[in-house]
């Protein structure tokens, strides 16, 4: 179960009706399950920013494992003198005792007694040690217990995650009351630790993750995804209330938001990414049509794929779009790099009626460039090139986003997913699976709804709720619907900024 040399673990995400407090129980079932014929110690990494619930959660997977301890890496941070002569925090490879950490974790899996550091939050240092004794599961607590420094020795990962808010709130708490700091010092502690350190050395480790898990901002800790090869077994475990999310039902193509300087407002986008969550809108997709992804630099579309993987709790499928092959890879590469659950992939555009065979080599040679799923986006109108039922019979892909309204693909694919917010009801009955929906950017609660009512087969409910969707779109007139949506959110969500890029301009 040691980490392979791959880019990351891909994660069929979860959602739940309601919460449960099930979590402890399905991750101990899990790793119960997987580990039932080891004899050897096992090793189980709990990581992620501070500020997440972490040790909260290493308490309660002990307690439900049984034999089961847990060793805390806040023990192994350097002297405090150092790390304040250097300006460097928690997050930060050299405040810890990586080298010793490694030593310690060779000799846990040999089940060896060794004496342990043991930090002196007055002394600044760790100035005694402790026995520690390695049980047949131990649990790693800490920032860097998901490092790739371990990942050789570890043999299963849990991160750890919240919005920035959260970690803030505890943050400030913590240091305020705890550590006796001034407000003005936890800020900065949080700014510098979280937001720019871990950024930068710890973010990454969440892709190689076995599990996701979601703090939410009343400290509640949610099961957020699993990596699909332990799919089979969790399914097994989950509560009645609980389900995997499938590739089908309402995928939110979120905007960009620009701020005064003109590049993206990071702010703006993570608000708006909760406020799609907390409506209970489980699928995204980033750099589309929505997102003005034809008027965003390289850099700009890879931030905002980072941003989004990062603070929504759920599936992110990226667009890989572009006028060349050679672009399109790279930018497949990306989605794959940053843990997308899979790339959207357009016909290229420009060259308006190009060949079908040329069209059927450009996508099948972008889907093998990575090892995400694929998911066609037909959207001729805009690529001059679309996508027909001989392309699809050619083409190793997942589902199809259609905004061409071409009912005669639905048979040609095993997921249709509809790109028009007036017909749902109608493309359901013909055989769509799913929907994207720029306005549900601005009515998610409505969206989600409608999605159940259709799974439930509540006809008058989604009919009702297909009406309502309507109602909002005739007031959406202008012919640039980008605008509007963003108009719209800034009514929702405060400062969201509705600034656009030329050649779009405001309604």
């Amino acid at each position: 179960m040691a980490y392979l040399a791959r880019v990351h673990k891909y994660k069929t995400h979860v959602r739940a009706r309601r919460h449960t407090g099930h979590l402890e129980k399905i991750l101990a079932g899990l790793v119960g399950t997987l580990f039932a014929d080891r004899q050897a110690p096992v090793i189980i990494a709990i990581g992620g920013p501070g500020g997440t619930g972490k040790s909260m959660l290493g308490g309660q997977l002990r307690a439900e494992l049984g034999d089961a301890a847990v060793l805390a890496l806040d023990d192994y941070k350097t002297a405090r003198d150092l790390r304040q002569n250097r300006s460097i925090y928690g997050p930060h490879p050299d405040a810890n005792k990586l080298a010793l950490i490694r030593e310690h974790l060779v000799k846990v899996r040999a089940g060896a007694l060794f004496e342990k550091p043991v930090y002196c939050a007055d002394a600044g240092d760790a100035i005694t040690t402790a026995p520690f004794k390695p049980a047949h599961f131990t649990i790693l607590d800490g920032e860097v217990a998901t490092y790739r420094d371990f990942r050789d020795l570890v043999d299963f990962s849990i991160f750890v995650d919240s919005d920035w808010t959260t970690q803030l709130k505890t943050r400030l708490s913590r240091d305020i009351d705890e550590r006796g700091y001034s407000t003005d010092k936890a800020i900065a502690t949080f700014l510098h630790s979280n937001l720019r350190e871990f950024a930068t050395y710890g973010a990454e480790s969440k892709k190689w993750a076995d599990v996701h898990v979601h703090c939410r901002d009343s400290y509640r800790l949610d099961l957020e995804s699993v990596a699909q090869e332990h799919v089979p077994i969790l399914e097994s475990l989950l509560p009645d209330d609980m389900e995997p999310i499938r590739m089908e039902g309402l995928i939110v193509p979120v905007c960009t938001p620009f701020g005064e300087s003109g590049g993206i407002d990071e702010r703006g986008l993570v608000e708006h990414l909760e406020y799609l969550s907390v409506r209970g809108v489980t699928r995204i997709l980033v750099n589309g049509t929505t997102a003005e992804f034809f008027s965003l630099l390289p850099g700009e579309r890879q931030q905002l794929l980072g941003v989004a993987r990062r603070y929504f709790p759920g599936m992110v499928m990226f667009n890989t779009g572009s006028d060349s092959l050679p672009q399109a890879k790279e930018a497949a590469r990306w989605a794959e790099d940053y843990g997308a659950d899979a790339m959207v992939a357009m016909t290229p555009y420009y060259y308006a009626g190009a060949g079908e065979d040329g069209l059927v080599a450009f996508l099948n040679e972008l889907g093998e460039a990575v090892d995400i799923p694929m998911v066609l986006y037909n959207f001729s109108r805009h690529t001059g090139n679309a996508l027909t039922p001989a392309i699809l019979a050619q083409v190793t892909h997942l589902a199809v986003k259609d905004s061409d309204k071409d009912l005669s693909l639905i048979p040609a694919t095993s997921c249709y997913l509809a790109g028009s917010s007036k017909a749902m009801i109608e493309t359901a009955a013909a055989g769509a699976r799913g929907f994207v929906s720029a306005l549900a950017n601005v009515m998610p609660k409505t969206y989600v709804d409608l999605e159940a009512a259709l799974l439930s087969g509540e006809t008058d409910r989604a009919q009702a709720l297909q009406n309502e969707i309507k109602a909002k779109a005739s007031n959406f007139t202008s012919p640039n619907e980008i605008a509007c949506i963003k108009r719209d959110l800034a009514r929702q969500i405060p400062h969201y900024p509705t600034a656009m890029r030329l050649p779009l301009q405001g309604a």
